[in-house]
């Protein structure tokens, strides 16, 4: 074969190449399955509470509640990665915005903690005007 490329230059990259990773299908078989029963779960949960509170008075076709319903959505799935023991993007900002407290052996409850949700929210504000960005 002639090398038609200028100055002899080739364009074809030589090996030794590396054998990729194999995965087991039943590994990705596995993580399909939990994917959708994640899903579910989480339909499961979200059905009843869009029509119960639709049933109270929530405008369901709102635009703030379409991002609270889809956050509270993200929410479950959340939960049921860590229970399943996979990662979820959510599991970093529910660590810190929310405070386990233990008043005695029997009472132990989570607490919000607005003061970082302020800092938080600030910092997103401060970097989207420093980057040159609207502010959300």
């Amino acid at each position: 074969m002639e090398d038609d490329t200028p100055n002899g230059i080739s364009n074809v990259v030589k090996g030794p190449w590396s054998r990729a990773k194999v995965v087991d299908p039943y590994e990705t078989d596995k993580l399909t399955e939990d994917m959708i029963f994640i899903d579910d779960v989480a339909e499961s949960i979200m059905i009843p509470t869009i029509h119960n509170l639709a049933e109270n008075g929530a405008d369901i076709a709102d635009k703030n509640f379409l991002s609270e319903i889809g956050f509270l959505n993200e929410i479950i799935k959340c939960i049921m990665y860590r229970t399943l023991d996979y990662k979820h993007p959510m599991h970093q900002l529910i660590d810190s915005m929310m405070k386990v407290e233990t008043e005695n052996p029997l009472q132990t409850y989570a607490k919000f903690d607005y003061e970082m949700l302020g800092k938080l929210i600030q910092t997103t504000y401060d970097e989207k005007n420093d980057s040159g960005d609207e502010p959300a």
